[in-house]
């Protein structure tokens, strides 16, 4: 029987050791978040850690912006191996630069979808307003027409980025919207992949719910606390079995 979870550490773009090494249509689905672009990486980035009553701490982020190269290169790998979606989390800016990428590649784009932030943070300066979403970028790789357990439902995904969960990374996401992503988007055993893991919760997600994972974490770091997580996510599922 194939493993539940495989995260690798290191670069998912080395030519030998990343996606490079993964054969051709072998993965279901990629599901990922990538680093944004420069401008996200400010050093009076802040944010609020805590469901009920956070503190608004500063945290610059403490890994590089995505880049054009990086980008193209990281589309063009998940093309080739997925056979079905593609979606990858962004800023509102950059959705046609992952569109024109995703299509460059060959697959056909289909949407782009926001994850609204009721407790996003106000602009501190006030002088502009808050951004209280982020976007995603959503394309097919595979043959024929799409297909989803959405219905004709809007592609709007509403969660606060503030949770009970341990906060283990800058940008983590929340679990609950990263377990709605995969409900609606593949189905039970399907083998999902996120090359930028960062501290695992796009695989947390995948066991929960029965599916399979695999990933890249270039920081040793973030490799760590992934493991632990994913780890913990299998041995309970495997306590509810």
């Amino acid at each position: 029987m194939k493993p539940v979870w495989d995260l690798r550490c290191g670069d998912c773009l080395d030519p030998v050791t990343g996606l490079a090494s993964l054969g051709d249509k072998s993965v279901d689905h990629v599901i990922t978040d990538p680093p944004y672009e420069a401008e996200a990486h400010t050093l009076q980035r802040r944010v609020k850690r805590g469901a009920e009553g956070g503190v608004l701490s500063p945290e610059p982020l403490d890994f590089v912006p995505i880049t054009s190269d990086i980008r193209a290169a990281a589309a063009r790998e998940a093309c080739r191996i997925a056979r079905s979606w593609l979606i990858a989390f962004c800023q509102a800016e950059a959705v046609a630069a992952w569109r024109d990428n995703f299509e460059a590649a060959g697959a056909k784009w289909r949407r782009p979808m926001v994850w609204i932030k009721p407790d996003g943070q106000p602009c501190l300066a006030g002088d502009r307003p808050g951004i209280g979403y982020e976007s995603m970028a959503a394309a097919w790789a595979g043959d024929g027409r799409s297909k989803w357990n959405g219905g004709g439902r809007v592609g709007v995904y509403r969660f606060n980025k503030s949770t009970s969960d341990p906060n283990e990374h800058p940008t983590q996401k929340p679990l609950a919207l990263m377990e709605k992503l995969i409900r609606d988007f593949t189905d039970p055993g399907d083998l999902i992949l996120d090359p930028f893991a960062g501290s695992g919760t796009t695989g947390v997600a995948a066991i929960r719910l029965g599916r399979r994972f695999i990933g890249w974490e270039k920081d040793p770091k973030y490799h760590s606390i992934a493991i632990k997580r994913l780890t913990a996510a299998k041995e309970q599922l495997e306590l509810c079995a």
